[in-house]
């Protein structure tokens, strides 16, 4: 009798039991398969581990001086691979919980002792929350997200709403308070949105308040633009260098026009020209050109005609800065052979103030064959003030012994602090 009573009881509470998980069976359902699916995946990698570590070893081969090394083969490419989220078990479990529920994702992610890969899993929760609602994603990140993360997850969150709807990406920026976060946001903004529509991303930056926000947003703008369209980025800069003053934006524009097709650049220099003194854009444009190829650019300068609105011979002395930064022995061999004059001495003066840093008596070697009187003392001065500042007994042997004037020896001395 006992035994039918308690089999009764048994059974009362496996139906109770039942008809109380009924209402979460689908739930229960999902979480067993999740379980099962991150299960496997923790299982596959270990796995592919254990094989990694038994394969056999790699005869290695000869090289011709002697060393030894190893043939890359397709399996060692799985080192240099960055793994996916779908074979990290972590991020994989981060994405799933962000597609169930976003914010208890965050919240799951911020009680993680993996700090090492909590940046990578909030940047894979908000791709999946902005992907289903981009506003949402980011008030959570302006309101939680801290310190380097918040700068990416901002950005990311950014990127990916100015694809679906830049209009409301703007709007919600100009809710944002004013600090580095909403620069930001509008960086992310301008540049994407540049990638689909740069006349409307423009016109969004036109209005935005002077300052550093619309300054920075039409940089990323500038910059995103010049990729497929360096010229009408160029010409947009341009009208931003003459109305609003932005003479850098103009001077970035150039940049990438010039790295872009050199040629082209300079025609739209010479047009802007006629209408506008853009000295600094013209330094830009020499000084890109000059990054390139010092040789190219040096011989384009030369072959200017004296009338060329372009022709300066202080563009000597950049092409020379950046040459001697490059290729020191190079750029002296140029100025060994150079016919003096006005060109050659701007030369000098750019090849001498990079060499200060690195060979401080050639630079005052070469700052005393600077043919322009009040040029060479200005120069000479300034390479010894230098040189002195590290190397004092050095500097002061140099003037001793070096064939100067007589005054300049003097002065030069008591600069360096010799009696």
């Amino acid at each position: 009798m006992r035994w039918i009573f308690r089999s009764c009881l048994t059974l009362a509470f496996v139906g109770l039991a039942t008809l109380a998980l009924l209402p979460h069976t689908e739930t229960l359902r999902k979480e067993w398969n999740h379980l099962r699916e991150t299960w496997e995946i923790v299982r596959g990698s270990e796995t592919s581990q254990v094989s990694e570590t038994i394969q056999p070893i790699k005869t290695p081969s000869t090289s011709g001086r002697g060393r030894t090394v190893l043939k890359p083969t397709p399996a060692d490419a799985q080192f240099t691979t960055k793994p996916e989220a779908d074979s990290d078990p972590f991020l994989a479990e981060a994405r799933r919980r962000a597609k169930d529920d976003p914010e208890s994702a965050m919240a799951w992610l911020q009680v993680q002792s993996l700090s090492h890969d909590s940046l990578r899993g909030m940047l894979e929760i908000v791709a999946v929350w902005a992907a289903e609602d981009s506003e949402s994603a980011l008030l959570w990140l302006e309101s939680n997200a801290q310190g380097l993360a918040r700068h990416t997850t901002i950005q990311s969150g950014m990127e990916l709403w100015a694809q679906q709807d830049p209009t409301a990406a703007a709007t919600w920026i100009g809710g944002m308070a004013n600090d580095g976060s909403k620069v930001t946001a509008a960086k992310a903004l301008a540049a994407n949105w540049a990638g689909q529509n740069p006349d409307e991303a423009a016109q969004w930056v036109e209005q935005l308040p002077s300052g550093s926000l619309r300054n920075d947003a039409a940089s990323a703008l500038v910059e995103s633009w010049a990729v497929t369209a360096p010229e009408a980025a160029a010409i947009w800069a341009l009208t931003e260098a003459e109305y609003h003053g932005n003479t850098a934006l103009l001077n970035l524009s150039i940049q990438h026009y010039t790295q872009a097709n050199p040629a082209q650049a300079e025609q739209f220099l010479r047009s802007v020209n006629e209408a506008y003194e853009a000295p600094a854009a013209i330094e830009t444009y020499v000084r890109t050109r000059a990054q390139t190829n010092p040789m190219d650019a040096m011989e384009w300068q030369i072959q200017l005609p004296q009338t060329d609105p372009l022709n300066n011979y202080k563009n000597s002395e950049v092409i020379m800065q950046e040459w001697s930064r490059t290729d020191s022995v190079a750029a002296s061999t140029w100025l060994n052979a150079a016919a003096a004059g006005d060109q050659r001495d701007a030369a000098i003066v750019g090849f001498t103030t990079s060499m200060l840093d690195f060979d401080p008596e050639a630079a005052a070697a070469w700052s005393n064959t600077i043919s322009e009187p009040n040029q060479r003392v200005k120069q000479l001065n300034r390479a010894i003030l230098s040189w002195s500042h590290t190397q004092p007994n050095e500097a002061l042997q140099w003037v001793k012994d070096a064939e100067l004037e007589a005054d300049l020896h003097n002065a030069l001395a008591s600069q360096i602090g010799a009696d």
